[in-house]
């Protein structure tokens, strides 16, 4: 019972303990944040937000034509000394309007009263004095700040103004003016409103696009940041050093010969050749698709061989044909250039000149990923054949290869920006952090690391692999100073150039590799899926984490101000969004149906295909949808710094101080928003 009751009082002081720190955070973040409750109340500072407020809570959407009226009488300046006074004007026999002036004499700096009647029921009117030498001399009400003023819902006024200096003009008859505007035509949408219109237009089709550009690198980047996916999935280590290796030489083959394959038929496809060269390509797709289809065959070496050229001969057509088609939309692109062909006509132009751009990329990636696969394909046989001993001294090869590629590109990209040093000594920790482990284990192999201290191990061997990349490397200087790595000259490989930077990265990279590797060996399970899950939710936090403004200011920058720096930037946002939720709901999929397709001998990809995809399309669809409702209040936002559609508009407008003209645009935000907003839930509520 007594050791009930100090539990009971001890977590109570703990909960009032983390109140109180509670409390001390919030203050803190009170004071931090300047709330200051004496500002919004200093009387300037309320009108302007008040006036402020007002126009934009009357925003100029309708216009109408006016015609300018003016009415007019006469005014004695100074009485006479008679004490006559010039008679009151007569009301008009027309029913037009008419002004009368009390006094009919006044001198300077005297109060007069102006009436007017038959005015144009709630109208603005102005009232000037002129003079005889015909000066218009506005004269605001006694009263008011604004030099215009509202006619009654009668027709009539009563407005108090002060009889202006005029030097010499005692005894002079002048004359007081009201002028009022009268509608003289039908009310319309103002200039503002269109073109406000117009911008609207522009965003919605500005996020549209950028959400659909999105979709496909969402869906494939949402499998590898998909844990329940990656977790299984590994590779001998052996196998997936020697795709590695092979990388770097099949980028280089397939950006040579692929490219060239690929640049030879956009030619084609954007001539007269088109028609026989298509008709010969689809026809060879065919074939090696229906071949690729064959039963399967004993993994003999002619088996492996002649799988490894069908799949050469498959990324050959598969780059033709990606040639031919973007040969053909650049042809279409100059076929039409005015209404719905000519609109058709430029976006399939502008498709033929993104894969024309992206020939030599695809290319690379197709013959790198060509060769690896080769590579795993003709070697796994003997990888599995060789002996222990063997296997260590190959590992130990392989990973001095891998590792100083590895290195070499990370530092290669860290030579772009100072703080992208980092990402070298990240990288080597990551591959240190295995070393200890291994060599514990290998020393006693009875007694192998595990828990806890295999990931003290870990920690250890990756700290000091950081600190000694970091140290090696200088990238104190580069972070500190912001001063980028030496161009120093190391040696050159045929055209290419190898920096010492580089050369002291690829150096760390391959004394590292060599040891992980030649520990591990080449039959050890590499946990790929881990590595590749990993990497993908790095890159899609990092992306999240970048704000579309930055994003927008950088592609304003790159291709100008204008809707397509939207595009980009709101793209690039998506996609590490879009990937995110995508990923989390393919985590989130039951599990019965994968396991179940397992169990009858399916691949992983026939696995993902029919039991994974079918679960993920309806949520895929509604976030989608709700990625395009948010994209269209990101672009207003990433117009303030030139990404195109209505912001850029509001921002200029605000700028100018144009209030009214912004309340159009903040209207037509508000409107499209919530009709997006509706139509998003109810696709979402019938797709899910």
């Amino acid at each position: 019972m007594i050791k009930s009751d100090s539990r009971t009082i001890l977590r109570r002081i703990i909960i009032l303990i983390g109140v109180l720190v509670g409390f001390v955070i919030v203050a803190y973040g009170w004071t931090v944040t300047q709330i200051n409750l004496d500002r919004p109340q200093e009387p300037v500072r309320q009108q302007n937000v008040t006036n402020a407020l007002r126009e934009l809570l009357s925003p100029n959407v309708f216009t109408q034509d006016y015609a300018i009226n003016s009415t007019t009488t006469s005014i004695l300046v100074d009485c006479p000394a008679d004490g006559g006074t010039p008679e009151t004007p007569a009301a008009p026999d027309d029913g037009s309007s008419y002004i009368v002036v009390t006094p009919a004499c006044a001198s300077e700096g005297d109060i007069i009263t102006v009436t007017g009647y038959n005015f144009y029921p709630d109208t603005l009117a102005r009232l000037n004095w002129i003079g005889t030498d015909g000066e218009r001399r506005i004269r605001q009400v006694i009263g008011s700040e604004d030099n215009n003023f509202v006619v009654g819902s009668n027709g009539t006024f009563t407005a108090e103004i002060e009889v202006p200096r005029i030097r010499g003009s005692s005894g002079e008859t002048h004359t007081i003016e009201v002028q009022d505007a009268t509608p003289s035509g039908p009310v319309r949408f103002s200039d503002t409103t269109a073109l406000v219109m117009e911008k609207m237009v522009e965003t919605i089709f500005l996020a549209l696009i950028a959400t659909l550009i999105s979709i496909l690198p969402s869906a494939v980047l949402s499998f590898f940041a998909a844990h329940n996916l990656m977790r299984p999935v590994k590779m001998s280590l052996g196998s997936l050093l020697i795709a590695f290796a092979l990388l770097p030489v099949g980028w280089w083959l397939g950006s040579l010969l692929l490219g060239a394959v690929g640049n030879f038929a956009i030619s084609l496809g954007s001539g007269q050749l088109f028609a026989g060269s298509a008709s010969t390509l689809i026809i060879a797709f065919g074939a090696v698709a229906v071949a690729r289809r064959q039963a399967i065959q004993p993994e003999t070496l002619w088996f492996r061989v002649r799988g490894v050229l069908m799949s050469l001969l498959f990324a050959v057509i598969t780059i033709a044909v990606l040639g031919l088609l973007g040969g053909v939309g650049i042809l279409i692109g100059t076929l039409w250039h005015e209404g719905i062909l000519g609109y058709i006509s430029a976006f399939v132009g502008s498709l033929g000149e993104l894969v024309q751009l992206l020939i030599p990329t695809l290319s690379g990636i197709t013959g790198a990923f060509v060769l690896g696969s080769a590579g795993i394909t003709l070697t796994r046989p003997l990888l599995k054949a060789i002996d222990v001993p063997v296997e260590h001294i190959l590992g130990a090869v392989l990973g001095v290869i891998c590792g100083g590629i590895l290195l070499a590109f990370s530092a290669t990209v860290g030579m772009q920006a100072a703080w992208l040093g980092l990402l070298t000594p990240v990288i080597a920790a990551a591959m240190g952090g295995a070393v200890l482990p291994g060599i514990y284990n290998r020393l006693l192999p009875s007694h192998p690391a595990k828990g806890t201290f295999k990931t003290i191990l870990r920690l250890i061997g990756a700290a000091a692999l950081f600190i000694i990349t970091f140290m090696a490397l200088r990238v104190e200087r580069a972070v500190v100073e912001g001063v980028l790595p030496p161009t120093t000259v190391a040696f050159t490989i045929g055209n290419l150039v190898v920096y010492e930077y580089v050369a002291k990265a690829m150096l760390i990279g391959a004394v590292v590799g060599g040891i992980s590797a030649g520990i591990a060996g080449t039959r050890a399970q590499f946990p790929v899926g881990e590595v590749l899950y990993n990497t993908t939710r790095t890159i899609l936090n990092a992306l999240r984490a970048i704000e579309p403004l930055i994003m927008g200011l950088v592609f304003v920058i790159w291709v100008g101000i204008g809707p397509f720096a939207g595009v980009l930037a709101l793209t690039l946002h998506s996609i590490a969004s879009l990937g995110k939720l995508y990923s989390e709901q393919i985590e989130n999929i039951d599990n019965g149906p994968l396991e179940a397709l397992q169990s009858t001998g399916a691949n992983r990809l026939q696995t993902i295909m029919y039991a994974v995809v079918p679960q993920v399309i309806p949520p895929y669809i509604a976030f989608t949808m709700y990625r395009w409702d948010i994209n269209v209040r990101m672009s207003t936002i990433i117009g303030f710094v030139g990404g195109g559609g209505v912001g850029f508009l509001l921002q200029q407008q605000i700028n100018l101080l144009r209030y009214r003209e912004a309340g159009v645009a903040v209207l037509a935000i508000a409107i499209v928003v919530s009709i997006l907003d509706y139509a998003s839930a109810s696709i979402r509520e019938r797709v899910t």
